[in-house]
């Protein structure tokens, strides 16, 4: 018997489930394509940071294409430009956009890998991204740590402190590494 053979079985006083709808029987899936979408809305969303240049609007044109194309790695060429973007500005360890971007481009890259081997017509169930962004948290916590450490160190260089800050980087550093480790180990 196949599996849409038993999905479409009624079981005893329940009627039977749709095969489209009915990943696990719990109801709590989503289509593929709303996946999709949340990934082009969040690059868009982090285009619109740099609207103002051409790196923006190049991801711009890339998140729709990987949205509304069949090659999601497109998504890729857009987390590229803004990567590009966000280079080119001037260091400003106060300003609040390379932190927006490093964990929109933390998340967007999570939702990319999923979107990239997830049929279109599929339906995904919540609990699939639950460990993907567990780890995608544990990585980009330390990065935001770190980043917020090199933009002071660009913006403001302080000749005496460079020592202790290269200190607490290698830490920050193997602490990542070492929450990372825990988390691949649990799987």
């Amino acid at each position: 018997m196949s599996v849409i053979e038993r999905l479409r079985m009624p079981r005893a006083g329940r009627p039977a489930q749709n095969p489209r709808t009915a990943l696990d029987g719990t109801g709590r899936e989503l289509p593929a394509l709303a996946v999709r979408a949340a990934l082009g809305v969040l690059l868009i969303g982090l285009a619109l940071i740099h609207v103002h240049d051409a790196f923006g609007w190049i991801a711009i044109a890339a998140a729709l294409s990987a949205v509304l194309s069949p090659w999601p790695a497109l998504a890729w060429v857009a987390m590229a430009s803004l990567a590009l973007a966000e280079l080119a500005e001037p260091a400003r360890a106060a300003a609040w956009h390379p932190y927006a971007m490093l964990a929109g481009l933390v998340l967007a890259h999570t939702l990319a890998a999923r979107v990239a081997v997830t049929p279109i017509r599929a339906h995904v169930a919540w609990r699939v991204f639950a460990r993907p962004l567990a780890v995608a948290a544990a990585v980009a916590v330390p990065a935001e740590a770190l980043l917020a450490l090199a933009l002071w160190l660009r913006s403001a260089p302080h000749a005496t402190w460079l020592p202790a800050v290269a200190i607490g980087a290698i830490a920050l550093l193997a602490l990542a590494a070492l929450l990372f480790a825990r988390l691949l180990r649990r799987g």
